[in-house]
C-alpha cells in the first residue's frame, strides 16, 4: 500500500503539477487510510472492497470529524484508486458506489461594499511602520481574487505595471492573468520603491512582499497584518485573507461582471465552483427591487 501511495504522491506532483501543500493534503489522507486497514489485517491495494471504505466512513464519523473533512478524505481515496484502475487494471473500483452527501454549502463570507471602503480607508492612515507593505497587501487581495499563497510568493517578475496585471501561478501550477486596480497598482508601486528596499538588505529576494527580516511571509503573517489593520482602525470587523477573495468575486458579480471572467480570475476549473459566488446580497436586492419594480416606491400625498 505505501509504495502505491507513494507513486500515486510523484504522480500528482509530477504530472499534475499539484502545488506541494495539495501533495502533503493527499498524503496524509492517505497515509491514515493505510493505517486503518492495516490495523484490519488489510495493507493490499487490490483487496480493498466497497465494505472496507463504508468501516472508514464510520472510523471517521467516530473521530467526529466534519461531513466536509470526511468528504475531501473520500476525494482523495476517489482520485487514488482512478489512478490504481489506470495502472494496475483494479477490476473494481471500490468507491464507485460510495455515495457520501455534504451538508447544503455555506455562502462565502465577504465584506459589504461599505465594510471593504472602511477597511481600505483604515489601512491608508495607518501608522504602522510597515503601512505601506500591509495597505498594499489588502489591496492586492481585494483587487485581484488571489489565494493567500499566490499573493505571498507573487514574485516582483510576475508583475507588469504598465499594463496593470499579474501572472499568477495557482493550482495546479496554471498561470493566468489577473488585472490589478489603478489604486492596488499605485500602492504596491510605492511599497516597492520606497519600504522594499528596506526590507530587500541582500537585494536578492525575489518575493514582491516581504517580513520585517526579509523574508517571504507565510500565511499566518499575512492573516495578522491584515488583523492588524482591523484593530488599529478600530473596526468592527472579523477578516482572514479568502474573505478578501470572496469579497473580489461577490462584489464583481453584483456589479455586472459574467460569471466566466471571474472564474478565470479566479483560477477556477470549474464554473460550479464560481457559480456559489452568484448570491445576492439582500442590501442589493432590496435595492434593486425598490429603483426597478413599478409597484416598489413609496407613495407620495401627489399620488393620492
Amino acid at each position: 500500500m505505501q509504495a502505491e501511495i507513494s507513486r500515486f504522491i510523484t504522480y500528482i506532483q509530477d504530472e499534475k503539477r499539484y502545488s506541494p501543500l495539495t501533495a502533503q493534503a493527499y498524503q496524509r489522507d492517505l497515509k491514515e487510510f493505510a493505517h486503518f486497514l492495516a490495523s484490519s489485517g488489510n495493507d493490499q491495494v487490490q483487496s480493498i472492497s466497497y465494505y472496507d471504505i463504508r468501516l472508514f466512513i464510520a472510523f471517521l464519523n467516530e473521530k467526529r470529524l466534519s461531513r466536509t473533512s470526511i468528504a475531501r478524505k473520500l476525494s482523495t481515496l476517489r482520485s487514488f484508486f482512478k489512478f490504481m484502475q489506470v495502472e494496475t487494471k483494479l477490476d473494481q473500483n471500490p468507491m464507485d458506489l460510495v455515495n457520501y452527501q455534504v451538508k447544503k454549502q455555506r455562502l462565502p463570507d465577504f465584506f459589504y461594499e461599505d465594510e471593504m471602503q472602511a477597511l481600505l480607508k483604515a489601512a491608508a492612515e495607518s501608522e504602522h511602520p510597515l503601512a505601506l507593505r500591509n495597505q498594499a497587501i489588502l489591496e492586492v487581495l481585494y483587487a485581484s481574487g488571489l489565494r493567500v499563497s499566490e499573493c505571498r510568493l507573487l514574485e516582483l517578475g510576475q508583475v507588469d505595471f504598465l499594463a496593470q496585471v499579474l501572472r499568477v501561478h495557482g493550482k495546479g501550477n496554471k498561470e493566468r492573468i489577473v488585472p490589478m486596480s489603478d489604486s492596488a497598482s499605485q500602492t504596491m508601486q510605492d511599497y516597492i520603491k520606497y519600504l522594499r528596499p528596506k526590507l530587500d538588505v541582500t537585494g536578492q529576494a525575489k518575493q514582491v512582499f516581504l517580513s520585517n527580516k526579509g523574508k517571504t511571509l507565510t500565511t499566518r503573517q499575512v492573516s495578522q497584518i491584515l488583523n492588524e489593520i482591523v484593530a488599529e482602525g478600530a473596526l468592527n470587523l472579523s477578516i482572514h485573507p479568502h474573505k478578501l477573495r470572496h469579497t473580489f468575486a461577490t462584489h464583481l458579480l453584483n456589479n455586472g461582471a459574467d460569471l466566466r471572467s471571474v472564474q478565470e480570475m479566479l483560477g477556477h476549473a470549474d464554473l460550479s465552483s464560481t457559480q456559489i459566488y452568484t448570491h445576492i446580497t439582500k442590501d442589493k436586492l432590496r435595492e434593486n427591487y425598490m429603483h426597478l419594480h413599478p409597484r416598489a416606491h413609496r407613495q407620495t400625498k401627489e399620488d393620492l
